[in-house]
């Protein structure tokens, strides 16, 4: 089975245990796998109570990175991307014959 899911880690979902298992999350979520934004609950089974810690900690992980990046704080220096649309701004093309 291959688990396609297309959607934002935003900040203000929340993994709950399913059934009150320590092996499995369930969430709600706006997916877009279907190339349709449908509003889904997701629920997943992991093979022991590690592995399901591992991915609920990189999914929080994940959720702080999103939350600093719609703050607005992940700017930081612009130097190089400056330079680099500097650079290609001079960029031309000419035809060969």
């Amino acid at each position: 089975m291959k688990v396609v899911v297309n959607h934002v880690i935003d900040p203000r979902i929340r993994l709950e245990p399913n059934a009150g298992s320590d092996r499995s999350w369930v969430w709600s979520a706006f997916d877009f796998s279907e190339g349709e934004l449908v509003e889904t609950v997701f629920a997943m089974r992991f093979s022991d109570s590690e592995v399901a810690g591992k991915f609920k900690e990189k999914f929080t992980e994940c959720q702080k990175n999103m939350e600093t990046i719609l703050a607005g704080e992940d700017n930081g220096d612009q130097n190089a991307g400056n330079e680099a649309a500097e650079a290609l701004g001079s960029l031309t093309t000419k035809e060969e014959s």
